[in-house]
């Protein structure tokens, strides 16, 4: 399922435009960036979509709409802070004790591998 909403979400269309427009040889990097903003336009529609057909499925299973603020609300505090997004915390590294963002595969100060808890994100921009 994972796959089919990763797929539906990223789209072929506006990457295979973006991918042409950047090989030919007269691509300008404003003709790139445009693609680009056009790629994210059409990846917000499709994120608009899937979640409307999930919150109609779920409605359908008799969640309303107070549940699904109460849920948001809940997720966005998870972080600490109620700023209208999640932030993952920083882990400490376990060699020099130093403060690792989050995504960072190893210690910036001293290399050491970071292990993480938590699964990667399929949806994570690479």
């Amino acid at each position: 399922m994972m796959d089919f909403m990763w797929g539906y979400v990223m789209g072929q269309k506006s990457a295979a435009q973006a991918a042409s427009f950047a090989r030919s040889a007269g691509a300008s990097q404003a003709m790139t960036s445009h693609m680009r903003m056009i790629d994210v336009d059409e990846r917000i529609d499709r994120l608009t979509l899937l979640v409307e057909a999930m919150w109609s499925l779920l409605r359908e299973q008799g969640l309303t709409d107070e549940d699904l603020a109460a849920r948001l609300m809940e997720l966005d505090q998870s972080d600490g802070t109620l700023d209208g997004r999640r932030t993952p915390a920083p882990s400490t590294c376990r060699s020099c004790g130093s403060k690792v963002a989050a995504g960072l595969t190893a210690c910036q100060f001293c290399g050491t591998a970071v292990l993480s808890d938590t699964p990667p994100n399929p949806f994570a921009d690479t």
